[in-house]
């Protein structure tokens, strides 16, 4: 097999250090000429691939979101929080991507509420109004923060508890607080 075969194709080596830098100083700081550098190309060479800056970022998101939008075809979400855990985990920079646009407001979070969250949260949002047992804003709200928390905060606690929060042993532990996460959510549903 020739090295050319495992090289990823120059629009993904693009995309790749686009999302990088999306997810760790957020859209409005990241310039063209920053992600081609990345890349080891001249910056006049992305827009072979992309329109503009704001095309680029919306195929990050596209790339990062969509597995999430796969799932709400396949399963319950709302039963399946193992599921939701596991997709963020090998998405993680969907997490510090969205925390970096709720933290800058504007544009970038409307796209995301736009395109991304309001079609995640609409099945949850019918059994919301269908009044599902054990089910408020309150609790999804609380089950959705305390994950993207728990991702974006993993380089403070590995220094803060000495261990890799995002580990094997941790991941099975995180994944073993399923059931007992749903009760902590439940005990925070108003009555």
């Amino acid at each position: 097999m020739s090295s050319a075969a495992t090289q990823p194709s120059t629009r993904d080596q693009i995309l790749d250090a686009a999302e990088n830098l999306f997810a760790t100083q957020g859209y409005a700081a990241t310039t063209i000429k920053q992600v081609a550098e990345q890349v080891g190309i001249q910056g006049p060479a992305i827009y072979k691939h992309f329109d503009n800056k704001r095309a680029l970022f919306e195929e990050v998101l596209e790339r990062l979101f969509s597995p999430f939008t796969a799932m709400l075809t396949q399963r319950d979400l709302v039963d399946d929080q193992a599921g939701i855990v596991r997709q963020h985990l090998q998405n993680l920079n969907a997490s510090r991507i969205v925390q970096l646009a709720t933290l800058s407001g504007g544009e970038d979070l409307a796209l995301l509420v736009e395109r991304w969250y309001r079609p995640f949260f609409r099945q949850t949002r019918e059994l919301l109004d269908s009044g599902q047992p054990g089910l408020s804003p309150v609790t999804v709200m609380a089950f959705h923060s305390m994950l993207l928390g728990y991702l974006t905060l993993a380089p403070l606690h590995r220094a803060i508890f000495d261990t890799d929060p995002l580990g094997d042993s941790a991941m099975q532990e995180l994944l073993a607080l399923e059931g007992g996460l749903a009760k902590l959510l439940a005990s925070l549903s108003p009555a």
